[in-house]
């Protein structure tokens, strides 16, 4: 599913307009008449009869969708009152067009444009069972103040206390659809349903938005716009979905043997933290590779009675219980060759030496890495070191909020209201690939090239260990000979899938990132089955 800026979705109306002859009228009856059948299919006509409907609409275009879905409201014989936030006379084109058909129509019209008039509209709030929002479109780019932003608090207010649910046309007013934060005041509580209009805002999946779960609302309604213009003004960014990631599963050969899908080498682990080398290890297994190993500082010789499927390779480390500077040649030596991709840095340390050790391994890697948790923080403090590895070898760094802040210098608020460009730019820079781990994971191709977002969330990934495991699919993925960028994606989605599949077990906590692991292959049949259900002649 493509996301889009507001600047694609006014490329695509001007040009809609321009090249193809569209009028402001048709998208906006589209729009209006999309609305109106999704309403009827969420609630049904016998519910809408015993109704009372509120439209509130401002001076823009949004209050012109909310008109032309107030005339349907009205011929359907539903009760419905339209809120005017301004005076008549000044709803020009398309907007004013479809306010005059209402007053023509004798529909309920009642205009609240004064601060002395807002007694009135909390009245008529008093009475409503369903209110539509359309105050506030995409267009909104500075703080909402003066009399709009009242009459929003008024909504916010009454529908806290009343309970009437709130249908958004486009976005729920006062969202920046860009930046997926809300300017001075907002419409936030109580929505049922985001009515968003021919392409889905990049802003539903970041900051505040996020966190208001606002993508778990969205309806997408297709306003007939030309798909040519859909298709050349999307933004490069994408959503995660089921049906994509399904589809780079192509199944396993019969006769296939171990050799078929790849040597996975994890190196990770330091005294007291060998947990974080196991989780990054079985993760692997359980998602597939032929072979795992895992090279461990020789003091951690818990490992080997802890694995049994997972090789184990004591590392010197100078009876330190880390890794040393000596132990990159051990590795570089003994362990790189025959190897499909490396998974580094879980539970690894920040000791002085272990940062002289990374520094030295990671410029003998020629397969793919995959670098996280103490990696990247060793690496934050000597960026070159990225920039020259990447020149040479593809680069899959896998940093939290926090880790990310260290590698860039930026702050986390900042990036966490800002992680698509941030993430983007940082790409672009260094020519990595990234997943950027927040609530949702923001995962970038090669250079930026392409973004996606993973937007499922699940509660039980609220523990230690989850970006180790993490971390271990990625590298079996990659292994099996996937795509990198498909890798990222699928590793992503699947982990979420994962922990969702749980929770009719464990509820919202407690099952812990090593069973979420355990449960990944259950969960890529899962995804198959139900695929196959809804995709009869499918051969996955």
């Amino acid at each position: 599913m493509k996301l889009y800026f507001s600047e694609n979705l006014k490329k695509i109306d001007e040009e809609s307009y321009s090249v193809f002859g569209y009028s402001e009228s048709i998208l906006m009856e589209n729009a209006g008449g999309g609305c109106y059948r999704e309403i009827l299919k969420l609630y049904g006509k016998d519910y809408l009869l015993k109704s009372d409907i509120t439209v509130i609409c401002g001076k823009g275009n949004n209050g012109g969708d909310g008109f032309v879905l107030s005339r349907y409201l009205f011929n359907a014989g539903f009760s419905v009152k339209t809120i005017i936030l301004a005076d008549k006379n000044l709803y020009k084109g398309a907007a004013g067009e479809n306010l005059n058909i209402l007053l023509n129509l004798n529909s309920n019209v009642i205009e609240i444009s004064k601060k002395k008039q807002l007694p009135v509209l909390s009245e008529i709030l008093d009475g409503t069972d369903i209110l539509s929002d359309a105050i506030f479109g995409v267009g909104i780019n500075r703080e909402i103040t003066g009399f709009l932003k009242t009459v929003i608090e008024i909504v916010e207010a009454k529908s806290r206390e009343i309970g009437f649910e709130i249908l958004c046309i486009d976005v729920p007013s006062g969202l920046n659809a860009d930046t997926g934060g809300f300017m001075g005041s907002g419409i936030k509580s109580n929505i049922k349903r985001i009515f968003t209009l021919g392409g889905l805002k990049a802003g539903f999946y970041i900051n505040e938005s996020e966190r208001l779960l606002l993508s778990k609302k969205l309806t997408l309604i297709d306003i007939n716009q030309p798909k040519k213009l859909l298709d050349n003004y999307c933004s490069g960014i994408e959503v995660i979905d089921e049906e994509e990631t399904i589809g780079y599963f192509t199944g396993r050969k019969e006769t296939g043997t171990k050799f078929d899908y790849g040597h996975l080498l994890s190196i990770a682990g330091s005294y007291g933290r060998t947990g974080a080398a196991y989780m990054s290890s079985y993760a692997g297994f359980k998602s597939g590779a032929g072979l795992v190993s895992i090279a461990v500082p020789a003091m951690n010789n818990i490992m080997e009675a802890k694995t049994t499927e997972i090789m184990t390779y004591p590392v010197f480390d100078d009876n330190k219980g880390f890794f040393v500077e000596e132990s990159a040649a051990d590795i570089s030596e003994n362990m790189l060759q025959g190897k499909t991709a490396v998974v580094i840095g879980p539970g690894m340390g920040l000791n002085e030496r272990t940062k002289l050790f990374l520094s030295r391994l990671i410029r003998d890697i020629r397969v793919p890495i995959i670098l996280d948790a103490d990696a990247l923080n060793i690496l934050s403090e000597n960026m070159k070191i990225l920039k020259e590895i990447s020149d040479k070898n593809d680069i899959v760094l896998t940093p939290h909020f926090k880790e990310m802040e260290r590698l860039t210098g930026i702050n986390r608020r900042t990036i966490e209201k800002d992680p698509l460009n941030i993430g983007r730019n940082f790409a672009e820079e260094f020519g990595v690939y990234l997943v950027l781990k927040g609530s949702s994971m923001f995962i970038f191709d090669k250079n930026g090239k392409n973004v996606s977002v993973q937007c499922a969330h699940c509660s039980l990934l609220a523990s230690g260990g989850s970006g180790d495991v993490l971390s271990g699919i990625i590298g079996s993925f990659i292994c099996q000979g996937m795509n990198i960028y498909k890798a990222l994606k699928a590793a992503s989605f699947l982990m979420v899938y994962s922990a969702d599949n749980l929770k009719e077990e464990y509820g919202d906590f407690g099952a812990g990132a090593v069973r979420i692991a355990e449960n990944i292959p259950k969960a890529v049949n899962l995804m198959k089955v139900r695929y196959n259900k809804n995709h009869p002649n499918s051969t996955l």
